[in-house]
Formats: structure tokens, C-alpha cells, sequence
């Protein structure tokens, strides 16, 4: 790979609206990340061992703002930008690029990016939590903040791009732990290819033009089935508005008998969605809100759980959603259809 400088690009958040400039994105997540958190403003209760060189974060905090690199990857465009203490990774398709991953280097629990606030609800389902997979690492945020948080897990982060991995340990200062391992490979060959079982699975592979077809298929979501421990449950990074969004769903409901959603925001139609699909019985609200309460109590989440239970969709309609499967998968054509809401009478 290539590391050359380059000059600011337009840039936008996985799903959101292009922006022409950095700092603009990182001002809203940052009000987004305060008014998510609310009362959890204090870090996490349990300090585990170190998962980045705080070095290499303290010269990044250093660095003037603007771009830092662009990384020409095998797979990606890489470029990797910082305002104020905000760092963040992108990725770049044509003039725009989408923001992949935020950190801020002064607060390793700070999670600027909303999406990645509310993956952990996927904890929720799971009676208990010891291992998760990961697909998709991105600077890492999501794994740090987990680790980080929860000393007593074990979590396994699959990557395809070397230069991602690369990237994160540059720039962000990642590394792996005992706990933490982080794995080159394909997420769906390293499935086909392991027999681990894991209590919780975390899809969040992009790349340039989106997520790749082959994770997005009934065969691929059977495969991830097949590799949850009894009561596991998997939460995928979903972006919604389009007719991939409602084909996910359509799909995801093929494998598993529960599936919910959590919204971003209010506007689930638009906003970017975790989806949670588990081979349990669909369980009560009231069931969820009381593990979220004990987990938040044990772990001290900056990101309060029991918060991201009211954001809860059981019934999304997905009627304009097509079965997504090895043999037919046009995902590239399908985030391209917008699917508008019904209007009401």
C-alpha cells in the first residue's frame, strides 16, 4: 500500500447525508454522543488491560487539524482526518467518502459515532456474554469500548483489509490483548473455516460501495446462526431508507424468529439501524429493560443500556423487501432504491 497527503474531502457518515467538511460531522456526532449518553457521562466502571498505545494517541493529539494520510489499500481508499480530538477513518468512493470510524483521542470511551453507541443493545439478548465476534474493525471503537468495559470477555475482530489493520494501529494506536485478538481474513471464510461459538456476533464490514453482497445473504446469516452459542444473538449495522434496508429485514427474518431494530433516531425509515436477530422467542420489553438495567449496573456503560430499549421496533413492515441469497443479491442496485414512507390518508 500507498500512503501519500492529501487535500480535504467531502465526507459523510455510513448512510447519512455528504457533508464538505470534517468538522462540521465531528460538531454533530459530538452533540449526538451528549445527548444519547446523558447521565452516563463518567467512564466505564472496569479498566482492562491497555487495547492502544497511548503514545501513539497523544502524538495524534498533536498533529494539526485536517487531513492526515490517504492509505491506497487493496480494497479501499483510505484517508484519515482529525479536528480538534476527534480522529477519524473514511473511506472514499468518487467525490464523497463515508466516515467509517470516530475516536476521540482525549476519551478512549467516547464513541462519537451514534450507530456504534447503540451496537452494544445487541448484549440484550444473550442470557450471558463471554465471547463475541466481530466482522468488520474499522479504528476499532466499537471492540476498545467493549473490552474496555467488560474485562471479563473475550472478543475475536475480523478484518479483510490489511490496510485497515494497519491503519488502526498507525494511526489510532490499536493493539491486540489476550482478550482482544483481531484476525485478518473474510468474515465468511473465517466462519466457514472456524468452529468457535460465540454469544454475540457484530456485523460491520463496508467497504467503498457498501457492505459486501456475500454478507448480506440467507446462506451467510445461517452460517453467522450456526456459529451463536444456544441464546446468541447477532446485531448488524443496517443502513435504512432503501430497499436494501427492508430485503436485510426480509432476510434476517428467513433464518431467525426474532428480529427488532433500533433506530438512530425517530425516523426509522431514514435513520441509520441496528438490527438484533436472535433464534430466541421474541421476548418482552419489559424482559429486555431488566437485563439492561442488571448489565448496566455490573458494567457501568458510558452509553446507558436501558436507554437504547425504548428505541425498540418489532414490527417494521419489509413488504417491499426481496430474499437476499447467494444466487440473487443486486445489494448495489437495492441501496440505491429509496423506500419512502406510506402517506397517510
Amino acid at each position: 500500500m500507498s500512503i501519500v497527503a492529501r487535500q480535504p474531502v467531502a465526507v459523510r457518515p455510513r448512510g447519512g447525508a455528504p457533508s464538505t467538511a470534517f468538522p462540521a460531522i465531528v460538531y454533530v456526532v459530538a452533540f449526538m454522543t451528549g445527548a444519547i449518553a446523558m447521565s452516563g457521562l463518567g467512564s466505564t466502571g472496569c479498566w482492562a488491560d491497555s487495547l492502544f498505545v497511548e503514545s501513539v494517541r497523544a502524538e495524534m493529539l498533536k498533529h494539526r487539524d485536517g487531513p492526515i494520510a490517504h492509505v491506497e489499500t487493496e480494497y479501499n481508499d483510505l484517508f484519515i482526518a482529525k479536528r480538534s480530538s476527534f480522529l477519524a477513518m473514511s473511506t472514499r468512493f468518487r467525490a464523497e467518502a463515508n466516515i467509517d470510524s470516530i475516536v476521540n483521542l482525549k476519551d478512549p470511551d467516547d464513541m462519537p459515532a451514534v450507530y456504534t453507541q447503540m451496537m452494544p443493545v445487541g448484549l440484550l439478548y444473550p442470557e450471558t456474554t463471554r465471547r463475541i465476534l466481530m466482522i468488520g474493525l474499522g479504528a476499532g471503537s466499537i471492540s476498545t469500548y467493549l473490552a474496555r468495559a467488560m474485562p471479563d470477555v473475550h472478543i475475536d475482530v475480523v478484518e479483510l483489509d490489511p490496510g485497515v489493520i494497519a491503519s488502526a494501529r498507525k494511526y489510532f494506536g490499536l493493539q491486540e490483548t489476550d482478550r482482544v485478538r483481531i484476525i485478518e481474513s473474510d468474515g465468511r471464510v473465517y466462519l466457514n473455516r472456524h468452529r468457535e461459538l460465540y454469544d454475540l456476533i457484530l456485523l460491520d464490514a463496508f467497504r467503498e460501495l457498501g457492505v459486501p453482497f456475500h454478507l448480506l445473504t440467507k446462506e451467510f446469516y445461517a452460517l453467522v446462526k450456526e456459529h451463536l452459542s444456544p441464546g446468541g444473538a447477532v446485531a448488524a449495522n443496517v443502513t435504512g431508507g432503501t430497499k436494501l434496508f427492508v430485503s436485510t429485514l426480509v432476510t434476517l427474518r428467513a433464518v431467525f424468529p426474532t428480529v427488532d431494530i433500533y433506530p438512530e433516531f425517530e425516523a426509522a425509515n431514514e435513520a441509520q439501524v441496528i438490527a438484533v436477530a436472535a433464534s430466541i422467542p421474541l421476548p418482552a420489553t419489559e424482559s429486555l429493560l431488566q437485563r439492561a438495567e442488571a448489565l448496566q449496573g455490573r458494567y457501568r456503560f458510558r452509553y446507558p443500556l436501558p436507554g437504547l430499549v425504548m428505541r425498540r421496533v418489532t414490527n417494521r413492515n419489509a413488504d417491499k423487501g426481496e430474499l437476499l441469497t447467494d444466487d440473487f443479491s443486486p445489494v448495489n442496485l437495492y441501496e440505491t432504491v429509496p423506500i419512502r414512507p406510506r402517506q397517510r390518508p
